[in-house]
């Protein structure tokens, strides 16, 4: 038992996060995701944005994941990123938060996965699917009231290189 709990392993996953170096007493709860076996948190740092996730194998908790996303002045940020499969299961997190008055909505996802949401301007909204999905097929759109694109998920290209860490919302052209 006491190995089990020295690795990680805990009987809720609240206990996981707590015990987690990924977040300290600063960080701030934006969100959670509940999709069996898989709970994501959504933490805000002070210098980045950490998305947990947190798995159930009978009896314990246990984290093996855990990715983040910089935070930027942007005015649609992506606030973290989470993609994980295991066999038969898995789960994709995509948590959004807008600060321009002129998104109304945001689409994401494709085909039968197609998401939809209404903006909140500073309200982190949180797309999830029970599969794991790659950035470049969720299709992740923000749009105005009249239906117009006005930015896309991606990686800015500079000299002909993209940085992996810096997958962002970008105006569209």
């Amino acid at each position: 038992m006491i190995i089990l709990l020295l690795s990680g392993a805990r009987f809720t996953p609240t206990q996981v996060v707590k015990s987690s170096s990924w977040i300290d007493k600063s960080s701030v709860l934006l969100g959670t995701v509940n999709s069996s076996p898989y709970k994501v948190f959504v933490y805000e740092n002070t210098d980045k944005y950490h998305n947990i996730l947190v798995k159930y194998k009978f009896p314990f908790w246990r984290s093996d994941s855990s990715s983040w996303a910089n935070k930027t002045n942007d005015k649609v940020k992506l606030v973290g990123w989470c993609s994980y499969s295991e066999g038969s299961n898995g789960i994709t997190v995509v948590p959004v938060q807008s600060f321009d008055d002129n998104v109304a909505y945001i689409k994401m996802g494709s085909g039968a996965d197609l998401q939809q949401k209404m903006v909140k301007t500073g309200e982190v909204l949180l797309f999830y699917w029970t599969k794991s999905i790659r950035w470049n097929d969720l299709n992740a759109i923000a749009y105005s009231s009249d239906n117009k694109e006005l930015y896309k998920l991606g990686y800015e290209i500079v000299n002909s290189t993209i940085h992996p860490d810096e997958l962002r919302w970008l105006p569209s052209k």
